[in-house]
């Protein structure tokens, strides 16, 4: 059996063998009447898929054609945190959407993991969560926007304590700087595999004197995605846009390999202008990681 990184092995496996919203399960992608909502609201899904340009992103598979130099890559790691989520109904006033908790090991209060290795490499698990699910008030919904990133209120929890889905040690800097809110690693993470780990820095805190208490770069990913229909659309986080300004066959000398959202970091540059996030003196933009299929 592949190694799990989740702690608690036990009450994780139950867990993820009961849980209906892994491998891309619940209802569908549908809103409709009905499941855990009760009478004046509905049940929603929102389904995501990673890729890599048009195709499909296979745990292990090669990609050519990335990056600036058309540059080639083994991706072994596609993992990322969202919170925050909220759909457009009819009169174009957002409404936050009411996360399901009950039997999952994936979504807590505001977060949901989305995870989309199956284990290929030792730091991998092989269950795979592709879908987002809730309840919002009964009407029609057009529209999308959530974050990228980790709540500030549990993204400095420790994880040996913390339920799933934050007791993954892999998705964590450490328990006082914070959880990697998007990991994507290559080949089999040695220390000169490429890698992107977006999380908050420059946190300041005591852990005797009450923890992290403000992060000067939080790095959340703000997603406003103005057409959206949950019956029919899935929500698309693309590789390939995330590096199409980089140069992932080069890297800034005395710097670790790819991103680890170092502010001194070069080659993080065109990385978070693709997230839509500041960088040094460069202004946050539009984001072009996330899009609608």
């Amino acid at each position: 059996m592949k190694k799990l990184t989740i702690l608690g092995v036990a009450l994780a496996l139950g867990s993820f063998g009961c849980d209906s919203s892994s491998g891309g399960g619940g209802s569908g992608g549908t809103a409709g009447t009905g499941g855990s909502g009760g009478a004046g609201s509905q049940a929603v899904s929102i389904q995501f898929a990673a890729k890599v340009g048009a195709d499909d992103f296979v745990c292990g598979d090669t990609y050519d054609n990335l990056g600036v130099t058309d540059a080639s890559m083994q991706v072994s790691d596609f993992r990322f945190y969202v919170q925050d989520f909220e759909l457009k109904n009819a009169n174009g006033d957002y409404v936050a959407v009411t996360l399901d908790t009950a039997e999952t090991i994936w979504q807590l209060e505001n977060v949901v993991l989305l995870d989309f290795e199956d284990g290929c490499t030792d730091l991998g698990n092989e269950p795979m969560n592709t879908v987002v699910t809730g309840t919002v008030p009964e009407g029609t919904y057009d529209g999308l926007r959530f974050k990228m990133g980790v709540p500030f209120e549990i993204n400095h929890e420790n994880p040996a304590t913390a339920p799933p889905p934050m007791n993954l040690t892999s998705m964590q800097w450490n328990w006082q700087g914070g959880y990697k809110f998007l990991r994507i690693d290559s080949g089999t993470f040695s220390m000169t595999d490429w890698r992107m780990h977006l999380g908050s820095t420059g946190c300041d805190g005591d852990p005797v004197s009450g923890g992290t208490t403000a992060c000067s770069s939080p790095n959340r990913v703000n997603v406003d995605l103005a057409t959206f229909d949950p019956a029919a659309d899935t929500v698309v986080a693309d590789f390939a846009a995330l590096v199409d300004g980089s140069d992932v066959s080069a890297n800034q000398p005395e710097t670790p390999v790819g991103c680890m959202s170092g502010p001194m970091d070069g080659d993080c540059e065109p990385l978070f202008e693709s997230l839509g996030l500041a960088f040094g003196e460069t202004p946050a933009g539009a984001q072009s990681f996330f899009s609608v299929e």
